[in-house]
């Protein structure tokens, strides 16, 4: 796992389309405040874990993966940045297997932050909020066929082996 973490923002960095740097400071910009994704987040539940690791920020982009798996079942992986895109945070999904969706930020506030693309199928607003030092909740959410849907992860840090 060491390995696929060190190579993660690289991965993502050569995968990415072209996109403009954001200036880090310590004056608390939206980019800074977002360092509250950072580290490594489970959830365990009915038979399935999903795992979600985030480096950064660095160099004006946080670099992210999910994995989700279970015994017996198929693994899946979601890489993920958080970056500036046409002047503004984004947040960009890159599924496994499908082109990459760019939602930008619509609000963040320390500890919070969601992310929104109207034209996107499903979801459309991907929400993350810091649940103190060892809890972080994702949550995407849109309609499909015009009923209102979402899914979400309550994450606690992952242990770091010692």
């Amino acid at each position: 796992m060491r390995f696929l973490k060190a190579g993660l923002a690289a991965l993502l960095i050569a995968s990415a389309a072209p996109f403009a740097v954001a200036e880090d400071d310590e004056h608390g910009s939206p980019f800074i405040q977002m360092s509250f994704v950072a580290g490594d987040w489970a959830e365990t539940k009915n038979g399935k874990t999903v795992e979600e690791h985030w480096v950064g920020p660095v160099g004006g982009i946080m670099a992210g993966m999910t994995v989700s798996y279970s015994e017996g079942g198929k693994t899946t992986l979601e890489l993920m940045s958080i970056e500036t895109r046409d002047g503004k945070i984004a947040f960009v999904a890159r599924p496994e297997g499908q082109p990459e969706t760019v939602f930008p930020i619509k609000e963040s506030d320390n500890g919070y932050a969601m992310f929104e693309n109207p034209a996107h199928d499903f979801p459309q607003r991907v929400i993350y909020t810091f649940d103190g030092a060892d809890g972080l909740d994702a949550k995407i959410e849109g309609t499909i066929d015009g009923k209102e849907q979402s899914m979400e992860w309550h994450y606690t840090r992952m242990k770091r082996a010692q």
